[in-house]
């Protein structure tokens, strides 16, 4: 899975940038090593471009250290972001002022922030990052804004069908641990019961120098790295925060202001990539929009429902989901469960061969900006397999696509996705 297709992110932006890269000229000077005041980095450079991409990526759980305090890491990241700095501005002041992008990206086990400047800002960006976050200090005025802004994306959220879904399918696989609850706090009692000290609390445990990933790419070097000034250099990276799975995963049926039908089903740990890299192309293969056999049967009926799937590659397990929202809901259900049926017989040569193709081209397309390559060695070094982030040229991904044939892939289908866990929204009816 290439992380820009999950829709967990807290947008903080200003004006995107629109960078060209080249990934083999990035890939082949691709470094990484330990930070002198602790975490590591991961460096991909390509020097054809004008801006840079930084991330800062941690293993926190979302729903806080003993799951009590559900959206704690959201709140915790976002105020990070608005404090003020020494400079007294702020890290999403400073990433505005020169016409950057900041994404807060809070999932159930880690933390992501994304940046993208001009090439120009790298330097004073990695150091405002880096003191923003290896030491936190976070105020009532910060935690204020991030709590608007959590109680607004909360509002939003309530209409996006998929978003909604991945929240009530991961409640129903996890049966606790962080991915049992929703990353962004759902309501308002939730937002305001958090104090600034426990805000505080978590993100001076969460954001250690030592719990980090930085990745930097696109038109930055080593150089970028001596920015670095904050960080106790002491201590090493948590363990995977891992959520523990449901004896018997059960359907269920939820109200919601948008109606939708959502599946998911338990797949291979990250460890497993040659199985998790199967299920990234059965989901290529069958749900990419325009190109997918699932969306296209649907055009040549007239059915106008959205169908998004895909593979969420987690430490362990990950999990396949498949979201459907729209009008003739139903119908497109039963499309999706015959699609994957079909999948467990082996696809003819001809046609595999050509779906294989056509994904590598996908991967290379979803990885072509320096913020899309930063985020996924961002994501795929926390969850635990760096060397195997999507769109390294040559890398371990590629790899693992090569080495899949049909009679695996049908394999990997009668496995993994059998039974779906089915959660079934339905919209509540508007008071007049």
């Amino acid at each position: 899975m290439t992380l820009r297709a999950l829709l967990f992110s807290v947008a903080l932006g200003a004006a995107s940038l629109v960078p060209a890269g080249n990934a083999a000229a990035e890939s082949a000077l691709q470094q990484t090593g330990a930070l002198p005041r602790g975490g590591t980095y991961v460096l991909s450079p390509d020097s054809t471009v004008a801006s840079a991409a930084i991330g800062l990526w941690f293993r926190a759980p979302g729903a806080g250290y003993d799951n009590s305090t559900p959206g704690i890491a959201d709140l915790a990241a976002t105020a990070a972001a608005v404090a003020p700095l020494a400079s007294g501005k702020s890290l999403f002041a400073l990433v505005h002022s020169v016409g950057g992008e900041l994404n807060v990206e809070v999932y159930p086990d880690i933390v992501g922030i994304a940046v993208v400047v001009p090439a120009s800002a790298a330097r004073r960006v990695v150091a405002a990052i880096t003191a923003a976050y290896y030491a936190p200090a976070v105020d009532e005025v910060a935690v204020k804004t991030a709590r608007a802004n959590a109680a607004v994306l909360g509002v939003q959220q309530r209409y996006e069908t998929d978003a909604t879904l991945h929240d009530l399918l991961f409640k129903q696989i996890f049966a606790g641990g962080p991915a049992h609850y929703p990353p962004l706090p759902t309501s308002v009692a939730q937002i305001t019961s958090l104090s600034t000290a426990q805000i505080s609390d978590f993100a001076k445990r969460a954001f250690r120098s030592e719990n980090s990933i930085l990745a930097l790419t696109g038109n930055v070097d080593l150089s970028s790295l001596t920015a670095v000034t904050d960080g106790s250099g002491a201590g090493r990276m948590d363990p995977p925060y891992d959520s523990t799975l449901a004896a018997v995963p059960a359907s269920a049926t939820a109200l919601g202001f948008v109606g939708g039908i959502g599946l998911a089903w338990i797949g291979p740990p990250i460890t497993d990539e040659k199985a998790a890299t199967a299920l990234d192309f059965i989901a290529d293969y069958l749900f990419r929009d325009e190109t997918g056999v699932v969306p296209k049967a649907l055009d040549q009926v007239g059915n106008q429902a959205l169908v998004v799937g895909q593979f969420i590659t987690m430490h362990d397990p990950g999990v396949m989901v498949v979201t459907i929202g729209g009008d003739h809901a139903d119908q497109a259900r039963e499309r999706v469960l015959a699609a994957l049926s079909a999948m467990q017989t082996p696809l003819d040569a001809r046609t595999f061969n050509a779906a294989r193709e056509a994904f590598l081209y996908h991967i290379a397309s979803d990885t072509e900006t320096p913020q899309e390559r930063a985020d996924n060695l961002g994501w795929y070094g926390v969850e635990g397999d760096p060397a195997y982030a999507p769109g390294i040229v040559d890398g371990t991904y590629a790899r693992s696509v090569r080495a899949l044939d049909p009679a695996y892939i049908a394999d990997v289908v009668k496995h993994y996705l059998a039974t779906p866990v089915v959660v079934t929204m339905q919209a509540k009816e508007s008071s007049q």
